[in-house]
């Protein structure tokens, strides 16, 4: 019988190698274009945080805060974008260790959800945003193939329904081959391109 990897395990490589590309983002590159179309770095690393700490209301079974927007995303980050995220992150971690946080039905972005699959919604949402940051600036992503194989089991069950409550959120699959590593297929199933590259020359 098949073994998955403890989530809250994964869950904190998610954020720990999140915060690993935070820390290899210079200031100057906050302006760059990532492969979400009309989307800064800053603004990716925003939705980031808002996301984390939206996240962390659903591990606590509260309501989250209405000002949290994941389609435009607000200014959280100021000019302290890995701290910001790390003390969400810190946060995000205590709401889902906590008694309890695992079993039954939480809040999602999409509705009530099994807890467990809102969590994976969380490290799928953390993989993919610090990809996209990574590509962006050019840094290493640190995604290993455990991460990329649970979070493509996610994304290929999360996509489809998220997309069917809101189209804005991602676009249609991007096609890949039997040959396409776990995480070309991940980035493929949320419509992003896993080849893209910035037209933006960085030194």
């Amino acid at each position: 019988m098949a073994t998955f990897p403890d989530p809250l395990r994964i869950l904190d490589l998610a954020q720990t190698r999140a915060a690993s590309v935070l820390a290899s983002v210079n200031h100057d590159q906050l302006d760059l274009p990532t492969p979400c179309d009309e989307w800064s770095v800053r603004d990716v690393i925003n939705k980031l945080v808002a996301s984390t700490l939206l996240f962390t209301s659903f591990g606590r079974r509260e309501d989250g805060d209405p000002n949290l927007d994941l389609i435009n995303p607000k200014d959280l980050i100021g000019n302290d974008p890995l701290g910001i995220f790390n003390s969400a992150a810190l946060e995000c971690r205590a709401a889902w260790r906590s008694p309890g946080a695992l079993d039954g039905m939480a809040t999602s972005t999409i509705g009530e959800a099994k807890a467990r699959s809102v969590l994976n919604a969380r490290i799928f949402d953390t993989t993919v945003l610090s990809w996209d940051i990574s590509k962006a600036c050019t840094v290493e992503h640190y995604i290993d193939e455990e991460q990329a194989s649970y979070v493509l089991r996610v994304a290929n069950a999360l996509v489809p329904a998220v997309r069917s409550h809101n189209r804005e959120r991602y676009k249609e699959p991007i096609s890949f081959t039997e040959s396409s590593s776990d995480l070309e297929k991940l980035i493929s199933v949320t419509g992003r391109d896993p080849k893209w590259k910035s037209s933006v020359q960085t030194d």
